[in-house]
């Protein structure tokens, strides 16, 4: 039984009171609910992380090979980009710890009471809603900058002193990466708007129900 076939339950009942097995089955498809909600949480949390290290890393590894690189043919660019390509990388990755651990502090205020238990969860599926969006742009933007800071720094490896960079090829990647932004920003917006928001309004639903 899902939470929507237990407000079907309750609806039915005369809007008395839940009590009984139907109050323990009401706080164990909310425990179901909120354990999915925290994997998928997690699951996102770690690929965020991952991309994170894997940018820097990256960064890390071009930053090396140019203190290495001959006189004649490193420039200043050679350190700026793969920093300016983990900036971004880093930011990301410490936003998110940070935007976690103050979702963790709000939690934290909810007791273990039935009403407690809903309130928590509406907590949770907020902030998903709202995370999801800017969370989504963070990734692009890090995963775009990262993207270029990778292609101008291997480009740099294999050229010669003064040599330009490829202006054309640079400006393909900012307009790809502009509309992959977009679709990726419009995709966290229509899954909140489907799946994340209809299960919040449910729950106050049903909180509202347990508070007539």
């Amino acid at each position: 039984m899902n939470l929507e076939d237990l407000m079907a339950v309750w609806r039915s009942q005369d809007a008395s009171p839940m009590h009984g097995a139907n109050d323990t089955l009401l706080r164990l498809v909310l425990r179901q609910d909120e354990a999915k909600l925290r994997a998928q949480q997690r699951t996102g949390e770690w690929m965020t992380y991952l991309t994170s290290a894997g940018l820097v890393a990256i960064m890390a590894v071009f930053f090396v090979v140019t203190i290495y690189k001959a006189d004649d043919v490193r420039t200043g660019w050679d350190f700026v980009i793969p920093i300016a390509g983990a900036v971004p990388a880093i930011l990301m990755g410490v936003a998110l710890y940070m935007s976690r651990r103050a979702q963790k502090l709000r939690e934290q205020r909810f007791g273990e009471s039935l009403r407690d238990q809903l309130g928590r969860q509406i907590a949770q599926l907020d902030y998903r809603a709202t995370s999801d969006v800017w969370l989504g742009r963070a990734i692009v933007a890090a995963g775009f900058v990262g993207a270029i800071a990778i292609v101008l720094a291997g480009s740099r490896v294999n050229m010669e002193p003064n040599e330009p960079f490829d202006l054309d090829g640079i400006g393909r990647m900012i307009f790809m990466g502009v509309i992959f932004s977009a679709l990726a920003v419009r995709a966290a917006r229509r899954r909140a708007k489907e799946d994340v928001l209809p299960r919040k309004h449910r729950l106050e639903a049903l909180l509202k129900d347990l508070d007539a």
